[in-house]
C-alpha cells in the first residue's frame, strides 16, 4: 500500500471508528436513560405525593426520556472535547504526559546520539521534518511510540530499555516502524481514541462521584436515606464502565490491523528484516518484554510499538497481533525461539557510530541536472514509503553536511542562524541592511552566528539547504511561542529586504512556517473536503502557473511544461495565468484548498507538477526547491531524489 492509499484508509477507517463509537454511545445513552428513568420510577425517595406506582412502560415519557438522553451525551462529549483540547500541543504533550524527556542539541550519551543520528536519516529519506526526540528514562521494557496531528508537530518517543538493549539495525527497524505511523495518518486517530474513550469514561467517572457522596453521607446519617445516591452512583459506574469495555474492544480491532502495515513499511524502508524482527524477538526474550509501568500506560496502549500494557483478556483487548504472527510476518520460516538483549555498552555504540563512513562525494558529485521524469514519478509513488535507496540517499546527503552545521541545526541558536544565512543576500548592500538587521531585531547573539556560519552555508550545494532546514525543525520547535513569532517575522523581514520573494525564499519560508504553525499555532488541515479535483481547476492553475513561470525566462517557454502538466491532469478549465497576474497571497490560498484534497487526489497534482520540471529533460535547483514546497504544503512527504548515473 502507498502513502496516498493509506492516507485514504486512514480516513475510511476513521469514518468506521466513528460510525461503531456512535452506536457504542447510543447504546450507553439508552442503558443509562433507561436505568435512571427505573430509578426514578421506583426509588420511594423520589415518589411525589399522591404518586401510584405504575408499570414502567405506562409512565414513560419522551420528553423526559429526551432530556436525559440530551444530558448524558453531552456529558460524554463535554469529556472527550476536554481530553483533546488538553492533547491540543500534539506529540510533545503526549511524549510529556508519558514522563518523556526531550533528546537536544548535540548529547554527550551515544546512545541517544545514536539515536538521533537514525532519526535524522530517516525523516530524511521520507522527506519528512524530523521530529522531536524523547525517551522515557524510567521504562526498562522494549518500546516506542509516535505521536502528533501532523508531521509538524510529530514526536518520537523511545523507552531506556529500547536504546539500551537494540543494536543499530533493531533500532533502525523500531524507528522506521514509528514513521510509517507518522506519515500514514496514524497519529490523529490515536489522539482522537483517546478523547473518545475518556468521554465514554466520563460516565463511570460522574458515578463513581456519586457512590463515594452517597456512602460517605451514609456514614454521617442516622436516618441512611442516601441508599439510593449509592444505587444509583453504582448504576452509572457499572453503565460508564461496560462503555469502556466495547470503546477498548473496539480500539483493540482499529490498531491491530494498522500494526501489520507498519512493520511491512519498515522492511521495506530499511531492506533489513532482521533489524525489526530483532527488536521484536528480544521483547519476547526480555524479562521486561514491551511493559510500560507509566500509570497513563492504557491510555496510549493502541499506540505503542508492541503491547505495552497487560490484559486479563488478552485476545480480545490485545491492541497488537501476537508476536510470534508478527515476526513470522517478516520471516515466515522463524525457529519460533526469542532473543534474550544484551545491555548494550555505550563505548561499543560510540565506536559504531564514528565508524559511519566519511563523506565519499563532492559537490560535483551533488549538482543537479539530468533527473529524468521516471525518476521524479517514482519518488512521487514512493511519497510516505521509502526505500532503502532512499535511505542510502539520506545518508550521503548527511554525510557531506559539513559538521559545524550540522551540530549547530540542533540548538535553538544555531538552528535560527542557519536559516537566517540561508535568506542572507549576495548583493553587499542587501547584506548589510540583513545583517544590521539581526544585530537590532534578532536574539541576542543569534545575529553573531548568522555572520560565523554565513561564508560555509552560502558554499553548500543546493540540495543540502532542505536537509539543514529539516535538522534545524527540532530546535526551532524546542523555542518559546515570543521567540517563535520574533522567529517569523525576521524571515519576513530579511525577504523583504530586496523588494523581491525569490522562489527559494517563498519555498523555503512556507516549508517552515507550514511546519511550525503545526506545533505553535496548533493548524490542523481538514483533509478530504474536496472529493473532486476539477472543482479546484483556478486554484491548480495558479499553482502551475507560478511554477512554470519562476523556471522559464519568458512566456513562450512557460507554455510547453504547462501543456505537459495538463496532459497529465486531462481536465478542463486550466489556464496559464500571465505572471504579472499571479499574487502570492492567493497561491496561498490555493494550496491551503488544494490540502484540503481527498488523500488519492494529491499524487495526481504531483505528477503534473513533476511533468511540469522535467518537460526539458532535467530538473533544475529552483524546481526541486518548488516541488518540495508544493508536496510539503500538501502534506505528501517527498523522498531527495538519487543521483543518477
Amino acid at each position: 500500500m502507498d502513502f496516498f492509499s493509506a492516507q485514504d484508509d486512514a480516513r475510511r477507517k476513521t469514518r468506521w471508528l466513528v460510525f461503531l463509537f456512535v452506536l457504542a454511545i447510543l447504546s450507553i445513552v439508552i442503558l443509562t436513560n433507561l436505568f435512571i428513568m427505573l430509578f426514578a420510577e421506583y426509588s420511594t425517595d423520589y415518589y411525589v405525593q399522591n404518586h401510584t406506582p405504575m408499570t414502567f412502560w405506562e409512565q414513560f415519557n419522551w420528553a423526559r426520556f429526551t432530556g436525559i438522553g440530551l444530558g448524558v451525551t453531552v456529558v460524554i462529549f463535554l469529556g472527550s472535547a476536554i481530553r483533546t483540547l488538553s492533547l491540543r500541543g500534539g506529540g510533545k504533550t503526549v511524549a510529556e504526559m508519558m514522563g518523556g524527556r526531550l533528546v537536544s542539541g548535540n548529547p554527550k550519551n551515544p546512545l541517544e546520539r545514536r539515536l538521533l543520528n537514525v532519526v535524522e536519516e530517516i525523516s530524511i529519506a521520507s522527506g519528512t521534518p524530523v521530529p522531536q526526540v524523547y525517551v522515557m528514562e524510567h521504562e526498562p521494557g522494549i518500546n516506542a511510540f509516535a505521536a502528533g496531528y501532523t508531521t509538524g508537530d510529530a514526536v518520537v518517543a523511545v523507552t531506556q530499555g529500547t536504546l539500551e538493549k537494540l543494536n543499530r539495525s533493531e533500532l533502525q527497524g523500531v524507528i522506521a516502524h514509528e514513521f510509517s505511523h507518522i506519515i500514514n495518518g496514524d497519529m490523529r486517530l490515536n489522539i482522537r481514541l483517546i478523547g473518545i474513550l475518556f468521554g465514554i469514561l466520563m460516565v463511570a467517572l460522574i458515578g463513581r462521584l456519586i457512590f463515594r457522596w452517597g456512602a460517605l453521607g451514609g456514614r454521617s446519617s442516622k436516618e441512611n436515606n442516601s441508599v439510593p445516591l449509592v444505587v444509583l452512583g453504582l448504576g452509572l459506574l457499572i453503565m460508564g464502565y461496560v462503555g469502556v469495555f466495547f470503546g477498548n474492544l473496539i480500539k483493540a480491532s482499529v490498531s491491530r490491523q494498522r500494526e501489520y502495515l507498519a512493520d511491512a513499511s519498515a522492511v521495506q524502508f530499511t531492506r533489513d528484516p532482521d533489524g525489526i524482527s530483532g527488536a521484536l524477538k528480544k521483547i519476547g526474550g526480555d524479562s521486561q518484554g514491551a511493559l510500560i509501568v507509566h500509570p497513563d500506560a492504557e491510555e496510549l496502549s493502541h499506540a505503542y510499538f508492541e503491547e505495552g500494557v497487560p490484559h486479563l483478556f488478552s485476545s480480545l483487548f490485545a491492541t497488537h497481533p501476537p508476536l510470534d504472527k508478527r515476526i513470522r510476518k517478516i520471516q515466515p520460516n522463524w525457529d519460533g525461539k526469542f532473543i534474550v538483549p544484551q545491555q548494550a555498552s555505550r563505548d561499543e555504540v560510540q565506536r559504531e557510530e564514528d565508524k559511519r563512513e566519511e563523506p565519499r562525494i563532492s559537490p560535483k558529485d551533488m549538482a543537479l541536472g539530468g533527473v529524468i521524469l521516471s525518476s521524479v514519478l517514482d519518488n512521487i509513488g514512493k511519497a510516505g514509503a521509502p526505500d532503502a535507496a532512499n535511505m542510502e540517499e539520506a545518508q550521503r546527503l548527511l554525510e557531506y553536511l559539513p559538521g559545524e552545521l550540522h551540530e549547530a541545526a540542533a540548538e535553538p541558536y544555531g538552528a535560527r542562524a542557519l536559516i537566517y544565512a540561508l535568506l542572507l543576500d549576495d548583493e553587499r548592500g542587501v547584506l548589510e541592511k540583513q545583517i544590521w538587521h539581526l544585530q537590532d531585531k534578532a536574539d541576542k547573539g543569534v545575529a553573531i552566528l548568522t555572520e560565523k556560519y554565513m561564508a560555509t552555508v552560502k558554499q553548500l550545494v543546493p540540495k543540502l539547504h532542505l536537509v539543514l532546514v529539516d535538522l534545524a525543525m527540532p530546535a526551532l520547535r524546542q523555542l518559546s511561542t515570543g521567540q517563535y513569532h520574533l522567529f517569523r517575522d525576521n524571515l519576513q523581514a530579511l525577504i523583504d529586504m530586496d523588494g523581491q520573494i525569490t522562489p527559494f525564499e517563498w519555498s523555503l519560508q512556507k516549508i517552515i512556517l507550514h511546519n511550525l504553525e503545526a506545533h505553535f499555532e496548533h493548524r490542523i488541515s481538514r483533509i478530504g473536503r474536496y472529493r473532486h479535483i476539477s472543482r479546484l481547476s483556478p486554484e491548480i492553475s495558479i499553482m502551475l502557473s507560478y511554477l512554470v513561470h519562476n523556471t522559464h525566462e519568458t512566456e513562450s517557454e512557460a507554455n510547453h511544461p504547462f501543456e505537459a502538466a495538463m496532459r497529465v491532469l486531462d481536465m478542463e478549465g486550466l489556464r496559464l495565468l500571465k505572471k504579472d497576474d499571479l499574487d502570492l497571497k492567493e497561491l496561498d490560498k490555493a494550496l491551503h484548498k488544494l490540502n484540503q484534497l481527498k488523500p488519492l487526489l494529491k499524487p495526481q497534482l504531483l505528477k503534473a507538477c513533476a511533468a511540469s520540471v522535467t518537460a526539458d529533460g532535467e530538473i533544475t535547483a529552483t524546481e526541486l526547491e518548488l516541488l518540495r514546497a508544493f508536496s510539503s504544503l500538501l502534506d505528501c512527504p517527498l523522498p531527495p531524489l538519487p543521483e543518477l548515473d
